[in-house]
């Protein structure tokens, strides 16, 4: 979970914003966190979260590319990561990027061939458009298991299910993906529920237990239990 928390180290003061900020989605995936420990939970996996917020740096972003440290999300400008010079850049990777990287890879090395669940949320209105998809599976170079979890999703006929929405990771993927997973030939979904449908517990619940059959129905997961939180 990429972007799992919100936290901004205190002596970076919020990064300019009010406090308030850091709880929006500009900062963080609401409630995909709740989401991911209680699906590691029921599948008996191991679950890796992100506590540090994408504003303070974005740990499924290439380090140097544009939105790694954002100057601005979704129309609010982030003061605080305003011409930032090389030290200050590799500071904050020091702090919460490559930590969470190495973790990552170190877990993935203990694992006989993982099956990688890349959780993620998106909020119900971006750039003034409403996304309709109560969630969405993105995919890239795993179309199979990508093609099996929006069909086993979209049973439901209550859901709107997005094929590579909000967006298509075949034009944006994320680093954690193109960088790590795929060259390894790992099987991985991309799951990105909508916030409004998981930012209270019973949501992120109802979530976790749709998820598990799912993944359990369709891949037959299995893994030790454990959970690591960089």
């Amino acid at each position: 979970c990429d972007h799992a928390g919100h936290e901004v180290p205190p002596e970076w003061d919020a990064l300019g914003l009010a406090p308030a900020r850091l709880g929006e989605h500009i900062a963080w995936d609401i409630g995909a966190a709740k989401v991911t420990r209680r699906l590691a939970a029921l599948l008996g996996a191991p679950a890796l979260l992100s506590r540090y917020s994408r504003l303070f740096i974005d740990c499924n972003r290439a380090l140097g590319s544009e939105n790694s440290i954002p100057a601005a999300s979704d129309g609010v400008t982030v003061p605080g990561n305003a011409g930032l010079d090389a030290a200050e850049r590799r500071r904050r990777a020091d702090i919460a990027y490559h930590p969470y990287h190495r973790a990552m890879r170190e877990l993935l090395d203990s694992l006989s061939d993982p099956m990688v669940i890349a959780m993620h949320s998106c909020t119900p209105v971006f750039g003034g458009a409403q996304r309709p998809w109560h969630v969405g599976v993105l995919w890239s170079r795993d179309v199979a298991s990508a093609r099996r979890v929006i069909g086993a999703l979209a049973e439901d006929k209550s859901l709107t299910v997005g094929d590579n929405q909000p967006y298509s990771v075949l034009e944006a993927p994320g680093y954690t993906v193109a960088e790590i997973l795929a060259p390894r030939n790992l099987r991985h979904v991309i799951v990105e529920i909508r916030q409004d449908q998981i930012a209270a517990d019973a949501g992120a619940e109802a979530w976790a237990l749709r998820l598990a059959a799912i993944f359990i129905r369709e891949f037959a997961l299995v893994a030790a239990t454990k959970e690591s939180r960089r």
